[in-house]
């Protein structure tokens, strides 16, 4: 063994002999060229025993108003999202799609962000139905709100409903509740006033014998009923391509002279559009997409805090039935037929809901179908705020000003001007007991405000005009629907000068 080896052993040895828990260093050498260093490390220091968590006693002096403000106060949270479950998540877990995130639905976009997530997912879900279609080679169907197959009118009337002849059994007659926030609802034939938080909804004389277009409001509804006994008898459904003899979703573009209201009572919304329509960059921004061979339409609104989408097929509500509805008729060269469809179910007199004045444009029946669809059925439209209806079509932020309540007048008048197109405005005009016109307008409905202007007269004094729009688009049959007093058609203020 030579002198190598022996240090090598040695090396060994010390290694086996040093105590582990001293800090040793050892180093050898033989010569020049050979060297070893040995280090032991220090041993670590046990861990601190596990402190107790401390029970947080409830403090019993605390008033009942002070334990409530706690409650609250642990759901207050400054990034925004939503709320969409309440329930402990291993009560569901097992039914609950794996892709579902564990702590809900997110909605912490800006509105920006919000609406070209919502435009992009409804371009995607139409070009996919487009492909579909022409794959199957058929129109496009809504399997979501099908009024084709709607056998019990889900697509028209809401959930609670009741019976609209039970007016007959009621001995007590319609009652109201005076003074509760009102819902403007007016119908061609007149104003229907829907009580929010009453017991039952009135009507007005103006559609005791049913409003025109087929909804029916009886006079006396049964109390404690969530249902205004309002219903809809429309007489056939058809597809556009049926009803129209040369359909075009626009025709010279939208506006606010297109705008007729139907059956439903859903003003205040159409009054919103009215005053929207002739801004082609908000209405292309709901108007997303479509396909008018397929029949898919595509659109974007803004509703509960967030930009949605959604599609609808091209199916819309008649009032009239097909001619051999009630029985077969004899009808050998078909000519009958024909000439009643083309008497009753051609072109947009012929729809049961909102038309366009144009007997071929059909982009606003489109655009209350899609947004029937996303309130659930067409009866949940029906009675509304214009404000809430301007948000869910432009994303922006609505305020009411009672017109007793304006501070500044002049301040209100410069917005009403509204030179750099900054507002929108609609009106609602409320009764304040059971009138329901005044200066030939129909109270309990909606208007928009189309123009404010300021003119000066022959006498040098100004004068502030204000132009609005009935939804209806025309008068009713007994003349009401259009403004009778000052400046109106033929009133004494048109003088020469003017």
């Amino acid at each position: 063994m030579n002198l190598h080896h022996l240090v090598q052993s040695c090396c060994c040895l010390l290694r086996l002999s040093i105590p582990t828990a001293i800090d040793q260093s050892a180093s050898f050498s033989t010569n020049s060229q050979q060297s070893f260093t040995y280090h032991t490390p220090r041993m670590a220091a046990p861990p601190p025993p596990a402190v107790p968590p401390v029970v947080k006693k409830k403090d019993y002096t605390k008033t009942p108003q002070e334990l409530v403000h706690e409650f609250w106060d642990k759901f207050f949270a400054k990034k925004p999202g939503k709320v969409t479950s309440i329930f402990p998540r291993a009560l569901y877990d097992s039914l609950l799609p794996p892709s579902l995130p564990r702590d809900g639905a997110h909605s912490c976009r800006n509105a920006s962000e919000s609406y070209e997530a919502a435009a992009k997912e409804c371009r995607d879900k139409v070009k996919r139905i487009i492909r579909e279609c022409h794959r199957t080679n058929e129109k496009f169907t809504d399997p979501d709100f099908d009024i084709e197959s709607d056998w019990n009118s889900n697509c028209l009337n809401g959930l609670i409903r009741e019976d609209p002849w039970a007016w007959l059994a009621d001995e007590d007659g319609a009652g109201g509740v005076e003074g509760s926030a009102q819902q403007t609802r007016g119908t061609p034939e007149g104003p229907v006033t829907r009580e929010r938080g009453g017991e039952a909804a009135k009507a007005t004389e103006a559609n005791k014998s049913g409003a025109k277009g087929g909804v029916h409001s009886s006079p006396a509804s049964k109390r404690y009923q969530v249902s205004s006994g309002e219903y809809y008898s429309p007489g056939s459904i058809h597809r556009i391509d049926w009803i129209f003899d040369s359909p075009k979703f626009t025709v010279d573009g939208y506006s606010s002279s297109d705008i007729k209201q139907g059956g439903n009572g859903d003003c205040w919304w159409l009054a919103a559009v009215a005053t929207i329509a002739h801004r082609k960059d908000l209405m292309e921004k709901v108007c997303v997409i479509r396909d008018e061979e397929v029949g898919v339409y595509g659109f974007v609104f803004y509703h509960d805090g967030e930009w949605i989408s959604t599609v609808v097929d091209d199916s819309l509500y008649l009032t009239q039935t097909d001619f051999d509805y009630y029985q077969d008729t004899y009808d050998s060269t078909g000519k009958r037929a024909r000439e009643w469809k083309q008497r009753e179910q051609t072109g947009s007199e012929a729809l049961y809901f909102a038309k366009c004045d144009d007997p071929n444009e059909t982009w606003l029946p489109l655009l209350e179908k899609a947004y029937a669809k996303v309130h659930g059925d067409y009866e949940s439209i029906s009675g509304g705020y214009p404000g809430e209806a301007v948000e869910d079509m432009t994303g922006g932020v609505s305020t009411t000003v009672a017109s007793n309540r304006v501070l500044r007048k002049d301040k209100l008048w410069k917005e009403l001007v509204n030179a750099d197109e900054e507002f929108v405005f609609s009106l609602s005009a409320l009764g304040t007991g059971w009138d329901w016109k005044k200066n030939g307008l129909a109270l309990g409905h909606a208007y928009s405000i189309l123009k404010a202007t300021e003119e000066v007269g022959e006498d040098g004094q100004k004068v502030r005009l204000v132009q609005i729009r009935n939804p209806w688009g025309e008068r009713a049959s007994n003349g009401i629907g259009e403004w009778s007093g000052p400046w109106s058609d033929g009133s004494k203020e048109w003088t020469p000068y003017w």
